[in-house]
């Protein structure tokens, strides 16, 4: 008796393709052209302030906070921007439909996260009053000065995200 034979079909396909300049698009850097500081330090009659600004300009970086916070898709919070996406009554072309599971793929990784993370902060801002006292009537120090100090007092740029420096 002869055993059965079988036979499979077996058929592999490649599909080679050839990445040129063509088929990348140039999305930004994400280190500064340029980094800019400005210092004041200003003084009248025993009272002082103390103003450090920092920046940085011509940098684009991904924004993976908006990126989760929009996807409109599982059981995580979702930002109010999503509320401006497509609807039937709403055809908004910022945000597209929501959809289970993302048939679209519109939240793969994409130029539409990518924004300008330059920015103008107020690094710290100190204001101080030194005490006047002689120096005969008080042994164990020249001066006092009171003082009260912030850090990140405010942020300028046009970056969604938390914190364009992160």
């Amino acid at each position: 008796m002869a055993m059965p034979t079988r036979t499979t079909n077996i058929s592999i396909r490649f599909l080679i393709t050839t990445v040129n300049e063509y088929d990348q698009t140039y999305l930004g850097k994400t280190i500064p052209s340029y980094y800019y500081g400005i210092a004041i330090n200003l003084g009248y009659k025993g009272f002082d302030l103390s103003a450090n600004f920092t920046g940085v300009g011509d940098v684009q970086k991904y924004d993976y906070m908006r990126q989760q916070l929009t996807q409109m898709s599982g059981e995580i919070n979702q930002s109010t921007d999503v509320l401006s996406r497509w609807t039937t009554s709403n055809p908004s072309t910022t945000f597209p439909r929501a959809a289970e599971g993302d048939p679209g793929a519109n939240n793969r990784f994409s130029d539409r996260f990518v924004e300008n993370a330059g920015y103008f902060r107020l690094s710290n801002l100190q204001i101080g009053y030194t005490l006047p006292f002689s120096r005969d009537k008080v042994k164990f120090a020249e001066n006092i000065r009171l003082w009260i100090g912030g850090s990140n007092l405010f942020c300028i740029t046009p970056w969604k995200g938390l914190d364009p420096e992160k």
